[in-house]
């Protein structure tokens, strides 16, 4: 008499085969930096092998939810660059270094949690290049209202002393915050910036609005402090 607890029946690896080119498929996405068309993928890998009601199939690694959350990340790595992009070009070089840094912080989230390669670093150096141009930039500015303190005293050498050096910050400045801004997240990393941090102009020392004449305490044309 057959026995009937013996299954003869050939095992049906169609699910399992599915499940796997399904993760296969997710794991080029993730080598390929997309996060988003890797958690499509690996959720429907995690629906193919709940429906063959074996999860023993699925490899180790970021589930569904953690490469929706990279994918999240990226997008707002992306959002923060084209923000820099922007207060960089308006001229507000601190708000472009904290976008930066914004960036920067979403696009090492988004690796850490979807275990891929994508972060090349280049949010970190637009964040330094955006610093350096708001430092001087700040500086620039002082030197302008140095310059026009000098020029209401009637002293003319030093206001175009001042003058001349806040227009050259202002140069770098620009110069800096162009060379650290890009809008699309993943795109060639910005060159290592080979900038030399300028020394200020040493602060003038107060005018006396009171008189025609610059305070004696002013510094004189051959101040090589203020060169």
């Amino acid at each position: 008499m057959p026995d009937d607890t013996l299954d003869n029946t050939t095992p049906d690896t169609t699910a399992t085969d599915n499940v796997t080119n399904l993760q296969d498929e997710a794991q080029q996405a993730v080598a390929d930096g997309d996060y988003a068309t890797a958690a499509d993928y690996q959720a429907q890998a995690e629906a193919a092998a709940g429906a063959a009601g074996d999860t023993g199939d699925l490899t180790d690694g970021p589930d569904s939810g953690d490469l929706q959350t990279a994918a999240a990340d990226q997008q707002t790595a992306a959002a923060d660059q084209a923000q820099e992009a922007t207060d960089a070009a308006a001229g507000d070089y601190s708000a472009a270094t904290d976008d930066a840094a914004a960036a920067a912080a979403a696009a090492s989230g988004a690796d850490a949690t979807g275990g891929g390669l994508t972060d090349d670093g280049s949010a970190n150096t637009e964040q330094l290049d955006e610093s350096w141009a708001n430092w001087d930039q700040e500086t620039a500015d002082q030197d302008a209202t140095t310059a026009d303190s000098y020029a209401a005293a009637g002293d003319t050498d030093d206001a175009t002393l001042y003058g001349d050096a806040a227009t050259g910050e202002e140069q770098t400045a620009t110069g800096l915050g162009d060379e650290g801004t890009f809008d699309t997240a993943g795109a060639d990393p910005v060159p290592d910036d080979t900038a030399v941090e300028e020394a200020p102009v040493e602060d003038a020392a107060p005018v006396d609005d009171s008189a025609p004449a610059v305070d004696d305490s002013a510094p004189s044309d051959d101040d090589t402090s203020a060169s």
